[in-house]
């Protein structure tokens, strides 16, 4: 479980991904059009640490890319002499409405900012089984938490 005294870091931390995420797909991120008829980016924030889970409400429509960041509460401890510090993954996942285009530029344009734990996975989008492109990759956020001498 995340201590609750880290939890202001991780919203800062999705607050400022979230931000170099539009920065860089401004021109990539879709539209949600919600069923009142407003629209709004097509980025939603779940999980950990979100201070609001916005995610578009059912029978909203999706056109573009939509990228959702998930921050998982599964978290890996570290132990060390004066603190520990832990570890939160947080899921990003980009996903391509658009059938005439795919995840590959807007995968680039992400690395060119972010700093991703692993490989990224990329699912192709197949007509003929009605799924969309997706991508998926994992960001690791590191927070300290100075426990004095022992």
């Amino acid at each position: 479980m995340v201590s609750a005294d880290i939890l202001p870091q991780i919203q800062s931390a999705l607050v400022t991904l979230r931000s170099q995420i539009v920065t860089a797909l401004a021109l990539e991120i879709g539209t949600y059009t919600f069923p009142d008829g407003t629209t709004d980016p097509a980025i939603a924030v779940l999980g950990l640490g979100s201070a609001v889970e916005i995610y578009p409400p059912k029978d909203t429509s999706v056109t573009g890319l939509e990228v959702v960041l998930v921050t998982l509460n599964s978290i890996r401890i570290e132990q060390r002499l004066d603190g520990i510090i832990q570890n939160i993954i947080t899921q990003v996942f980009l996903k391509q409405f658009d059938t005439s285009k795919n995840t590959i530029t807007p995968l680039f344009k992400l690395l060119s900012v972010i700093d991703i734990d692993g490989d990224p996975i990329r699912t192709v989008s197949d007509p003929y089984i009605g799924n969309i492109e997706t991508c998926q990759m994992q960001i690791l956020h590191s927070f300290y938490t100075d426990t004095g001498d022992l």
